[in-house]
């Protein structure tokens, strides 16, 4: 899970500016039509579904860290008492 938490923002990263450049091609040459492909329709929702795992890990590892800053916080209060 680590890895995959570590390779993920990546490929995210990379869907991202695939579709920007899609949109801009699209703009440019409208006859080329890529964004209404089948695989440009099965990598936006690639990209979709990867950008809310992302979110999700995003939001546990945050309050994953400000509940163990918590608990430090605690244990320093503890210990000057």
């Amino acid at each position: 899970m680590n890895r995959f938490g570590k390779i993920l923002p990546h490929i995210t990263i990379i869907l991202a500016g695939m579709f920007i450049v899609f949109w801009i091609l699209d703009v440019l040459n409208p006859t080329m039509n890529f964004i209404n492909r089948k695989i440009s329709n099965k990598l936006l929702l690639i990209f979709c579904i990867l950008s809310i795992i992302t979110s999700i890990m995003n939001v546990y590892y945050e309050r994953k860290c400000a509940k163990h800053e918590a608990q430090n916080d605690i244990q320093k209060e503890n210990q000057s008492e």
